[in-house]
């Protein structure tokens, strides 16, 4: 985790970027989704579990690990993302979405796979020096 304040940065700037540029909070919602998912994963469960928001006590939590494991690795994102746009695609199929909404959906998966990308690959940059920044 290269720090809550530099994830969250970062994903106020995509949303504002994507909500702007697109001119569709959606596509911006979904970066930012998508930026923070994978540490809401892990700290967000593992503390819950634990109930506490310290990250230094959530991270000797038993369940922090695998959690983080999953929620860091690119194709557990990769194969949600497929999943969402196979039904996303049954439902336009059969007639259940309209066409407008089936192509919002698959940008939004696009916007938020790229801030999953954005978000794996500053952790895997940044060693950070403290849990905040």
């Amino acid at each position: 985790m290269a720090g809550l304040l530099t994830h969250l940065t970062i994903a106020l700037v995509g949303f504002l970027i994507g909500t702007f540029a697109f001119k569709n909070y959606r596509y911006g919602l979904a970066f930012a989704i998508g930026h923070l998912i994978p540490d809401l994963t892990d700290f967000g469960l593992a503390g819950i579990k634990q109930g506490s928001l310290d990250p230094g006590v959530i991270m000797t939590n038993p369940a922090f690990h695998p959690l983080s494991v999953f929620s860091h690795s690119p194709l557990t994102w990769i194969l949600m993302a497929l999943l969402f746009l196979l039904l996303m695609g049954l439902l336009y199929r059969f007639n259940k979405i309209k066409k407008s909404n089936f192509m919002t959906g698959v940008v939004c998966v696009i916007f938020f796979i790229i801030g999953v990308a954005i978000h794996l690959t500053i952790d895997h940059l940044i060693n950070e020096v403290s849990y905040w920044i």
